[in-house]
């Protein structure tokens, strides 16, 4: 009999000194363990995990006993690992980013072993204690295989077609064996769910467009879909006027928006009617005043930025969102990018040191800028920029490719001025979608906000203490319905807040409106003209 507890003991005893002889001690020494132990202690269990998937004299029932074992065990230590790369995702540097590795095939071992366990029911059957188990050993097998295809989103990475596959064969399984809807529980503590929603969380998280978030939003709204999903109905039927989304079972791809083609028994299909409701029951007690913990929104569900995650997801699931407004076109060019609001400042101040000049009007409800721009040193100033290749383009951006050098990543709402390499114009714009391929090629969606940014400066009022401030205003654009607004950073910012703007000898006293969008080193936010000077 293969002897798990001995097993874990082992694993997790780190000295002679330092006993844990029971189930008891182990688990609470792996809740002590010191971060420099966790990376540590995660492999050693993968290892016994590999073992275990790969030993073909292990009983069925001893199979499950040690598998469910070790993931009970492995919980807190996978969660810490998590935790601490998501904390530090935006620090390249961080150690907590070696542990990755670990991370990504704790998922893989964990989903190959309850796979495997019901792959020999399959074949060779189970008596009656063991047939009991079988959903729960496929919720979670199901549960295992969307952790992967998540932390490939977290990361702007496209999902193996090889575990959409899985997903697919485990829902069909439990379908299949009449207990898709039979309500279990994954780790003591946490609510019941059933193979069906495990399912349908991570296509729905699919469908939530997560290129095009932040990784904080998409472990968020991944964890709604913990309780959301559970209000969903797949059905093989097909009704066009109550589904909005199809996946096909026999298939190596997630879930689509429905169409009238997509028929076929290996077809399944669900609508977000009871999703919607879910939703709107929620916000409505956000807007009460209920505290987002109590609603199973986190405690990092921080408002108004909540509010405005629920919406977007919520237009995307609805069928509202996604679509073009404006149609694009192949295009073949090179652009030069810059990163950061500091980094195109200085290259606009760099401009001007060239023998730029900038003409533009100002009025009490109005600034209107052209950029004039001399073909002095204007390659020098973007001696340092990216090079990007367009692969199509629209009035309102592009779709650009180009080879990440590895020393920081592009991140979701990085502010980036471009300009084409055989002219003068510049633009300013904002990354909104990101996808990454493998080794080092990026795709990204760029927005532009201004092909005429003007630069500007921002002073305290007469008698306030404080340093000027260098800012970006973006003249009005009608065709895509962007209204004035000034790109300043971060640290200055405040709602209402009344500044001097001023900019070739001329100055205006303006108040700050409600922040329009916040970056990593940036507001961008429309203002009032309140005086003229």
């Amino acid at each position: 009999m293969f002897d798990f507890k001995g097993l874990i003991n082992a694993l997790l005893r780190r000295k002679n000194d330092d006993p844990v002889g029971d189930l008891k001690s182990a688990t609470i020494w792996v809740q002590e363990l010191p971060k420099s132990d966790i990376g540590q202690a995660q492999q050693e269990i993968i290892k016994a995990l590999g073992s275990l998937n790969t030993n073909p004299t292990t009983s069925l029932k001893e199979r499950i006993r040690v598998l469910l074992y070790l993931d009970e065990k492995a919980l807190t230590l996978q969660e810490t690992l998590c935790r601490e790369y998501l904390a530090a995702i935006d620090q390249p540097s961080s150690s907590a980013h070696q542990q990755i590795h670990t991370i990504l095939q704790f998922w893989e071992e964990m989903a190959n072993g309850y796979r495997l366990c019901i792959r020999i029911f399959s074949k060779t059957g189970g008596n009656g204690e063991i047939r009991k188990q079988i959903p729960l050993l496929t919720a979670k097998a199901i549960h295992f295989c969307a952790m992967q295809a998540k932390w490939c989103h977290l990361r702007y990475l496209p999902v193996e077609p090889g575990v959409w596959r899985k997903l697919h064969r485990l829902y069909q399984f439990a379908e299949q064996e009449n207990f898709d809807r039979t309500p279990v529980q994954l780790y003591p503590q946490q609510d019941e769910t059933t193979c069906a929603a495990e399912y349908l969380q991570p296509m729905m998280l699919h469908l939530a467009n997560p290129a095009s978030l932040l990784p904080a939003q998409i472990e968020m709204v991944d964890f709604w879909l913990d309780t959301w999903a559970k209000s969903l109905v797949i059905e093989s039927a097909f009704r066009p006027h109550r589904q909005l989304f199809a996946i096909n079972l026999g298939d190596t791809k997630p879930a689509r928006k429905l169409r009238r083609n997509m028929l076929g028994e290996k077809y399944r299909y669900w609508g977000v009617g009871m999703l919607l409701i879910t939703i709107t029951k929620v916000v409505e007690r956000l807007k009460q005043g209920e505290m987002p913990a109590r609603l199973k929104l986190s405690e990092d569900c921080r408002l108004p930025g909540c509010f405005e995650l629920i919406d977007e997801v919520t237009r995307r699931w609805s069928g509202q969102g996604g679509t073009r407004k404006h149609e694009r076109t192949a295009a073949q060019k090179t652009l030069l990018a810059v990163q950061g609001l500091g980094n195109i400042v200085a290259h606009l101040k760099g401009r001007h040191q060239a023998g730029m000049t900038a003409t533009y009007r100002m009025q009490d409800n109005a600034l209107d800028g052209q950029t004039i721009i001399p073909p002095s040193r204007e390659a020098e100033l973007f001696e340092e920029a990216q090079q990007w290749q367009v692969e199509n383009e629209s009035l309102s951006g592009y779709g650009v490719t180009f080879h990440s050098n590895g020393a920081a990543q592009l991140k979701i709402g990085t502010l980036i001025s471009l300009k084409e390499a055989t002219t003068p114009k510049l633009a300013i714009g904002i990354v909104r979608r990101i996808n990454n391929e493998p080794p080092r090629q990026v795709h990204a969606g760029i927005q532009t906000l201004s092909q005429t940014p003007v630069l500007v400066s921002l002073h305290p009022l007469p008698g306030e203490k404080g340093r000027p401030a260098s800012a970006i205003y973006l003249p009005e654009l009608t065709k895509l319905e962007l209204g004035r607004s000034l790109l300043l950073p971060s640290r200055i910012y405040a709602q209402g807040k009344l500044v001097q703007l001023k900019a070739q000898g001329k100055a205006y006293t303006i108040r700050l409106q409600n922040e329009g969008e916040r970056g990593g080193d940036y507001v961008r936010t429309g203002f009032d003209v309140v005086a003229k000077h």
